[in-house]
């Protein structure tokens, strides 16, 4: 079980940027709650915002230069070993699976992606680790 981190003042989600209007769906999830979303359009990004700007969240999904959302996990762990993180897939294999709790993981959710039940893992896991209410 991870530990728990300290509460956040200003909360920030990283959120990898797709060919489809899924910042624009997760940024609507966010705005009520008052949550930055911050959108990385590439790998380079990401690594950027981990490393300059103290993150809470991170929800990864495939990425516009081909790195699966599992890859970009990978790297983000070389940087931020704690940063609790959602994992998007098609269709996840064993395998994926595997690999996403080895790399701690919060969530795999199946895509397409349904809001209310992130919604329901963001409260979760904003519960677990920082001890607060996402809402």
């Amino acid at each position: 079980m991870p530990h728990r981190l300290s509460q956040p003042k200003n909360i920030n989600v990283l959120i990898s940027n797709a060919d489809w209007a899924w910042p624009q769906a997760v940024a609507q999830i966010f705005q009520p709650r008052r949550i930055n979303a911050l959108v990385a359009d590439s790998v380079s990004d990401m690594v950027r915002l981990v490393t300059y700007n103290k993150m809470h969240l991170a929800i990864l999904d495939s990425h516009p230069d081909d790195l699966s959302g599992m890859q970009v996990l990978k790297i983000i762990r070389q940087h931020d070993q704690l940063l609790p993180c959602i994992l998007l897939a098609a269709r996840p294999s064993q395998q994926l699976l595997a690999q996403a709790l080895a790399l701690n993981a919060f969530s795999v959710l199946d895509k397409p992606v349904d809001l209310t039940l992130l919604a329901e893992q963001v409260d979760r896991l904003f519960l677990k680790y920082y001890d607060i209410n996402g809402n």
